[in-house]
């Protein structure tokens, strides 16, 4: 990526609203986890083209603007206001190098049983998390999230969550993917 395309990190910490509303989108994943969840330490832009473009899931709401070229970081303190001991914040380039060395395509050709390699799979994968798309009252909130681990091992989709009673809950799933 050339340097005037990467998104630039905000020093401003993540809000309790914004912790909340990832640790929402986190949950699913963490129910029935045993294993820690390889989160991308830096979120990512919310995806207004390209494949993941998921410009029509807020199209009934009135959304905030999208502020381009900008992302946030997580830091070891906000993890406990995420909910879980599960969750491990990871930097990405080296995560996707865990992720193509654990790809279980590769280690099923390597010997693994099938059973083996998509479970060492899942322990390297890695999530990562769009920037929140809130409406202007902030009852509502996008986020695009994908989970990588391997080549044809992931899914991913953007999830519209809705604020109820001051607890974020998902509303709605639009566009999703799998590998």
């Amino acid at each position: 990526e050339a340097a005037e395309t990467k998104p630039k990190a905000s020093d401003q910490p993540l809000t309790a609203e914004q912790l909340a509303v990832y640790r929402t989108v986190l949950h699913g994943w963490m129910e029935n986890e045993v294993s820690v969840i390889n989160l991308a330490v830096q979120t990512i832009p919310y995806p207004t083209s390209g494949a993941f473009d998921a410009g029509d899931c807020g199209k009934d709401l009135e959304l905030e603007p999208v502020v381009p070229g900008i992302v946030h970081r997580f830091r070891p303190a906000d993890l406990p206001q995420m909910g879980s001991d599960k969750i491990g914040l990871v930097d990405l380039e080296r995560q996707s190098r865990e992720v193509a060395e654990n790809d279980p395509g590769k280690t099923i050709g390597e010997g693994r049983s099938i059973e083996d390699a998509v479970r060492n799979g899942f322990a390297h994968g890695l999530v990562r998390v769009s920037e929140i798309r809130f409406d202007k009252q902030h009852k509502h909130a996008i986020v695009s999230y994908s989970f990588l681990c391997g080549s044809l091992c992931g899914n991913g989709g953007t999830v519209v969550l809705e604020k109820s009673d001051g607890t974020w809950q998902r509303k709605s799933q639009c566009g999703g993917w799998i590998s």
